[in-house]
């Protein structure tokens, strides 16, 4: 899952991941196809989203699991029918999770949303209303027997590792590839304690014990199931 592979290699396993792309277009193509052969897209709201993402390479990573943008970051691509209040063609840049897809595909459907539902529907925002919105989104995955966690708001992310407590921190809009990790900086020390922050209180009520007197703590064991 980590380390340096051949450049061919690579390559080979980057065209066919794509070519796995490409055939999904065309079966979603099929299922457009039929729902305007049975007159259905006046109807019908299409949400094109990925459980996860993968690695391929880049930071010598592959699979999923990762804070970083190959693996966390996710396509999310939503069309409403003819004569929905949707707007066309337009990208928003706040951060949304998988959570929030029910909630939001019941609220287009004018259903009711479980109090219980811990996502927020985002329909609102794509149809141009004002609407409260999260200022930052939790993440966490267990890997290497730690967890895991990072924050962001869509332009910075912060990552703590909780079986050696490292930590870093990426400017998302100058660096999207991540590679220049601001923690490593004595300039940082401020906004990284502001991140380190809001973890702790992320985190604050959680059974494993990750935080104590204020503080991350590390090597606490970790499951899979909470």
């Amino acid at each position: 899952a980590v380390g340096p592979i051949p450049e061919h290699l690579l390559r080979r396993a980057r065209a066919g991941y794509y070519g796995h792309m490409t055939h999904i277009d065309y079966q979603l193509n099929r299922v457009f196809f039929m729902l305007k052969e049975y007159n259905q897209l006046d109807n019908t709201y299409i949400c094109f989203v990925s459980d996860h993402g993968e690695m391929m390479g880049d930071h010598t990573m592959f699979r999923k699991a990762y804070p970083y943008d190959g693996s966390a970051r996710v396509p999310l691509i939503f069309a409403g029918p003819r004569g929905s209040d949707i707007l066309p063609n337009r990208q928003h840049d706040r951060v949304v999770e998988l959570r929030d897809l029910m909630p939001t595909l019941l609220d287009c459907a004018g259903l009711p949303i479980p109090p219980s539902v811990q996502g927020q529907s985002f329909l609102p925002m794509m149809e141009g209303r004002t609407q409260a919105w999260r200022d930052v989104l939790h993440g966490e995955h267990l890997i290497f027997g730690q967890s895991i966690q990072w924050l962001t708001d869509g332009r910075q992310k912060y990552i703590w590792w909780s079986g050696s407590g490292r930590e870093q921190l990426f400017d998302l809009v100058i660096d999207p590839q991540e590679t220049n990790d601001l923690s490593l900086s004595n300039n940082t020390s401020e906004r990284l304690a502001l991140w380190r922050q809001r973890l702790v209180e992320t985190l604050r009520e959680r059974e494993e014990g990750f935080v104590q007197d204020n503080q991350l703590v590390t090597g606490r064991p970790v499951h899979p199931i909470l």
